[in-house]
């Protein structure tokens, strides 16, 4: 099918006012990320702060790679004891002696 639109144009009758147009956004109408991006600066760091930040998240994460590793030694050398087993999670389980008696 041909379309056929008359040549004085599909919007030729409608007046639209350009105030109508402007609209100014209040602070609650705002964004979140735009609204904080106005309020907050951000820190500048120097050079060694930063390598001194990445230095103590790298020796934090060896250090619970460490602790994670001795953990499961541990766990292993108390499910190797012969006859008694891994008694760790039953003594977290049962509650203290001076809980008891109190």
């Amino acid at each position: 099918k041909d379309w056929d639109f008359p040549s004085s144009g599909v919007f030729s009758g409608l007046k639209i006012d350009p105030d109508t147009l402007v609209k100014k956004l209040d602070l609650d109408s705002r964004s979140i990320i735009s609204s904080r991006t106005g309020l907050e600066e951000k820190t500048i760091l120097s050079k060694k702060e930063k390598m001194k930040l990445r230095k103590e998240r790298w020796l934090q994460k060896i250090e619970s790679v460490k602790l994670a590793t001795q953990k499961q030694k541990a766990e292993a050398k108390r499910k190797a004891t012969p006859v008694v087993g891994d008694m760790q999670p039953l003594m977290e389980a049962l509650p203290e002696l001076s809980d008891l008696t109190t």
